[in-house]
């Protein structure tokens, strides 16, 4: 079996059309059969960029912890 990352266009519950980066599965002939869990996603590739710098960048954060670095209301 093969596989490799790709980028795979779905349509969610509202239907807006969504992007996943994903492990896709192909069978012996060459053609994708299924796809595993989404590593990153975004409504466009532009958001894909965005969310790999935003990943970046948290690595060099402190870790936060739930539920202890958080105040448990949304509106503060």
């Amino acid at each position: 079996m093969m596989w490799n990352h790709r980028i795979v266009s779905t349509v969610d519950e509202m239907g807006s059309e969504y992007f996943e980066l994903v492990e896709v599965y192909y069978d012996r002939d060459g053609h994708p059969y299924a796809y595993g869990d989404a590593t990153i996603g975004g409504e466009d590739i532009e958001g894909l960029y965005t969310q790999v710098e935003r990943f970046k960048k948290s690595l060099e954060l402190p870790i936060l912890s739930y539920p202890e670095h958080f105040t448990g209301d949304v509106n503060k």
